[in-house]
């Protein structure tokens, strides 16, 4: 290799390790480094590309060019690009309008970049890395060799159960991204201290959910929550996508639509806010947004009966266990009740008063939507006392994914049609209802 050609690239391969997070040197260093005319540089530069020892990220294709989010450009490209810029004469310009802080011999001033940055190529990088310093870190191994940061890994859902099920971590999810990290760090060992500040999810071909991480964040775990993770990593990543909405996030928009989950929950929030309108007594005990969601309120992370009868339970606290048995305070009378109820009969039994009050609150052209709300209050109750009763057996059932996805559609529909009864009384049309709410636009998976 011509001797300039290796100086550019020891000189580029060097600052990708370390730099400490494999980032890439910019033109400009590059350039200043190798002492060499622009033109010459130039033509170091597209015959290094051409053979595939360097790949040049340019600001056009993604926001910050010291890191590598995804593929580098095509080759035609990175040539076509390079040859668009005027190093020298930016240079000259860059230092003319630079601004400068400080007196005497502390003076610092800042160069605006030219927005490009050098990178070695996977091709190179093969030949050149020792897979055996890695060999406990097989994610950082991984950008070692050229990965782009930002793509994502599937796996087993499974994998979060390890520190879902464990106190001594925090693990949050809206159902579409999540975080999870140590908190109490004097009762792990020093290994299992980790952050792992974004998770995601994806689907197979069928549907089926996994668990996303960022090869960026992977690569932070420790060397043996790595290997954790890399004994659930699902095979074949051409069969996996990431949920529509994660990709948004990860590429900096926001999500154009809410999981079914937040939607249930913003529903109760405005539920209670009317119902507080209405009579001064929110209908909900408890609302459960924010960090005050129960963590088992969310998509099966286990297809277990266990997880399933757990989130059934969960529901049922939410719904109606949650019912404050106080708003029918006052509301409902002997002359309202059926043939042999009487007012104290009617204690603890908060569905019946829910079907009798919006009976006497409201006159609804449909019976219908308000039966079937009823109807799922009390199927999920039902739902709740079924794992007490007789022996109990877990299992391992796919189906139950779909169960639960219909469940919890059911139970959102419910409190909708709640939130659509209550929106009649005049009190309530003082609460403001979210727009996307209002049109319903939500994920169901």
């Amino acid at each position: 290799m011509n001797s300039y050609y290796e100086k550019i690239v020891k000189k580029t391969t060097d600052f990708y390790f370390s730099s400490g997070d494999f980032n890439g040197i910019s033109l400009v260093d590059l350039y200043k480094f190798s002492d060499l005319k622009e033109e010459i540089f130039k033509e170091c530069l597209v015959h290094l590309i051409k053979n595939r020892d360097i790949d040049l990220i340019y600001e056009g294709d993604i926001p910050n060019p010291h890191i590598k989010p995804f593929p580098a450009p095509s080759v035609d490209k990175q040539v076509e690009k390079l040859h668009s810029y005027e190093i020298d004469n930016h240079i000259s310009t860059s230092e003319d309008k630079a601004e400068s802080f400080g007196d005497g011999e502390i003076k610092i001033s800042f160069l605006v970049g030219i927005g490009c940055c050098v990178y070695p190529t996977p091709e190179y990088l093969r030949k050149k890395v020792d897979w055996r310093h890695y060999a406990s870190r097989p994610f950082t191994l991984r950008l070692a060799m050229g990965e782009w940061q930002l793509r994502p890994y599937f796996f087993e859902l499974g994998v979060l159960a390890v520190y879902r099920n464990d106190p001594r971590y925090r693990y949050h999810t809206d159902d579409i991204t999540g975080s999870l990290y140590s908190v109490e760090d004097d009762l792990l060992n020093p290994p299992d201290r980790i952050f792992l500040k974004h998770f995601y999810f994806g689907f197979d071909e069928n549907g089926v959910r996994a668990v996303a991480v960022l090869l960026t964040d992977l690569d932070r775990l420790t060397s043996e929550h790595q290997q954790i993770w890399k004994a659930k990593m699902l095979l074949g990543h051409h069969k996996f996508k990431l949920h529509p909405d994660a990709r948004q996030g990860i590429l900096g928009y926001f999500p154009e639509k809410c999981s079914v989950f937040s939607s249930f929950l913003e529903e109760m929030r405005v539920i209670n806010d009317m119902s507080d309108k209405i009579k001064g007594v929110p209908l909900f005990k408890e609302v459960f947004g924010g960090e005050n969601k129960p963590e088992n309120f969310g998509f099966l992370i286990l297809p277990t009966q266990r997880e399933f009868d757990l989130f059934c339970h969960t529901l049922d606290r939410m719904m109606y266990e949650n019912i404050n048995e106080g708003f029918f305070d006052g509301e409902i009378d002997q002359t309202d009740l059926d043939s042999g109820e009487t007012l104290d009969s009617l204690k603890g039994h908060k569905i019946r008063k829910l079907n009798l009050w919006i009976q006497k609150k409201f006159r609804l052209p449909d019976p219908k939507p308000k039966d079937d709300m009823i109807q799922t209050f009390r199927d999920i109750r039902g739902l709740r006392s079924k794992p007490a009763h007789g022996h109990y057996v877990n299992k391992w059932d796919l189906e139950l994914y779909k169960q639960q996805r219909k469940l919890v559609m059911k139970a959102y529909t419910a409190t909708r049609v709640l939130r659509l009864i209550l929106t009649n009384h005049p009190r309530a049309k003082l609460v403001e209802v979210p727009e996307w709410l209002f049109k319903g636009e939500i994920r169901t998976y």
